[in-house]
């Protein structure tokens, strides 16, 4: 893949570190993830680790760090290329498994765990207080009420494909 017209250190590599952080990993995997989108859709091929440190201007350390983040959260896909000739282990080529909404509702799926988790955690102030009624009851209703809403409107965006 050559970056010949630079989009990888502009907007689009802005928009894809935005991305990374979305899903939870560090702005550093933007760039992993935006080299595999652009040649996903400019060719269709896939990408060995190599060609991902060319294109990011990577370590092969960091690259494989973030490769290995993605792998884990199911955002890519490695299969290994027995087309390559030659002794020795056969190299990894990757693509991006799935559809940018896939992606995106990574970032959803993890919003909707934090807010179940503050949900629990305002369900166990109020077993502690059991019965006790003061300036915390109408607070605790009121976090309660708004992050219920969160997650109702999360849920729902999250069981809808992206339209724009």
């Amino acid at each position: 893949m050559g970056d010949d017209e630079g989009f990888l250190k502009g907007p689009i590599n802005r928009l894809f570190e935005k991305v990374a952080k979305w899903i939870g990993l560090s702005a550093n995997a933007g760039p992993v993830l935006a080299a595999l989108f652009i040649e996903s859709y400019n060719t269709g091929n896939r990408m060995s680790s190599d060609d991902i440190c060319k294109a990011t201007g990577y370590s092969r350390a960091n690259a494989g760090l973030i490769i290995s983040q993605l792998e884990a959260l199911g955002v890519i896909d490695g299969q290994r290329d027995y087309d390559q000739t030659g002794r020795g282990r056969k190299r990894v080529l990757y693509t991006i498994d799935g559809d940018f909404g896939d992606i995106f509702n990574l970032g959803v799926m993890s919003l909707l765990d934090r807010l179940g988790a503050m949900m629990k955690d305002i369900q166990s102030v109020e077993d502690l207080r059991s019965g006790r009624e003061d300036a915390l009851e109408p607070m605790l209703k009121d976090i309660r009420r708004v992050i219920k809403e969160r997650i109702d409107s999360l849920e729902t965006v999250s069981s809808a494909r992206l339209t724009v």
